[in-house]
């Protein structure tokens, strides 16, 4: 496996920032909002967990914390259940101690279609990103792998959900507390993909994490002990696309020329990373669903975060499914 390191900006600037110090979680209990903000588009942030179920995962509500933070944006409890509760009542209603839920706004949708109120308040909201947990106990929705909720999440957002599944075996233990120091970033070359990936620079950046790139989606490199000639890379699927080099099995030639260009093109300039985080670029080999499985579990990434275009029919579809059903960790899902 072909890697480079790079610590600093991803062209080489500034120095790896060290880890974010924990914020303080803001006074006061809970509160219930009294109605809904008005839209701003992607100037009015909110980062919203969704409550549901016969008992919240704790999981989701820190790691909501954790991401809010990241993006300087107000953390939401979307409350949802099939009759109307006082905000007072949701610690019990949702099987959570009080103090969980300090500092956030709860917001209680009543309905008997949960997954609807959760589309019909994210397009409310301008929701920057939801986050979902798959219940182990929960239907699941074969096409995506995961818990109901969460599929319908996945099918109506129009922009990011953060999905976090529960495992069966660990369904009664208390989760570990949430981190982020490693977020393993899969990119295919194309300005579509790469112009999605905005806030994972802001959260990297703020939460002093370290994004793993991995370049997916292109032909694979010959190992050095294999015969004939390197195999050649596919054409570019739009307008400014990037393939690999023909001899990235050769570093003395394309490799370090092309690591540079590829991060300073798709990372800083269309994805929009700040300056001062630090990253690894890898060149995935063979199939990409595989390969992101297999380096999330190689790396110990904290987070895997896919750009979707939000069809199942086609070869993205199912790196999506496989990915969502199988990662060992959260998977952020961002729409392009």
């Amino acid at each position: 496996m072909l890697s480079a390191v790079r610590d600093g900006s991803p062209v080489g600037l500034g120095a790896p920032l060290g880890a974010a110090p924990a914020a303080e979680s803001p006074p006061g209990a809970y509160e219930e909002a009294d109605e809904h903000p008005p839209q701003s588009g992607l100037q009015r942030r909110n980062v919203v967990v969704a409550l549901h179920g016969r008992r919240a995962h704790l999981g989701a509500v820190a790691l909501g914390r954790l991401v809010a933070r990241g993006l300087d944006a107000p953390l939401h409890g979307l409350c949802l259940c099939a009759e109307p509760i006082d905000a007072s009542e949701v610690p019990a209603h949702f099987g959570i101690a009080p103090e969980a839920l300090q500092g956030m706004v709860l917001d209680i949708e009543a309905s008997d279609d949960p997954a609807g109120a959760l589309a019909s308040s994210m397009a409310t909201y301008g929701t920057t990103l939801v986050i979902v947990a798959s219940h182990a106990d929960e239907p699941m929705d074969e096409r995506l792998g995961v818990g109901y909720l969460a599929a319908r999440a996945l099918e109506s957002a129009a922009r990011g959900v953060l999905v976090i599944r529960e495992e069966p075996s660990v369904i009664h233990e208390e989760p570990s507390p949430p981190r982020l120091r490693r977020i393993l970033l899969p990119l295919d070359g194309t300005p579509s993909t790469a112009s999605s990936i905005t806030p994972v620079g802001e959260v990297a950046r703020k939460l002093g994490a370290e994004l793993d790139i991995v370049m997916v989606g292109c032909a694979s490199p010959r190992e050095a002990a294999d015969e004939g000639p390197p195999v050649s890379t596919p054409a570019p699927s739009e307008p400014g696309a990037m393939v690999a080099p023909l001899y990235v099995d050769q570093p003395q030639h394309e490799w370090p020329a092309f690591t540079e260009e590829f991060l300073a093109r798709f990372l800083s300039a269309i994805g929009h990373c700040p300056h001062g985080v630090s990253t690894r670029f890898f060149l995935g080999k063979g199939e990409p669903a595989a390969e992101i499985l297999r380096l999330s579990w190689q790396l110990a990434s904290d987070l895997v975060v896919l750009v979707w275009h939000g069809q199942l029919d086609d070869e993205h579809g199912g790196i999506i499914r496989d990915v969502l059903a199988r990662a060992p960790c959260p998977v952020l899902v961002l729409r392009r």
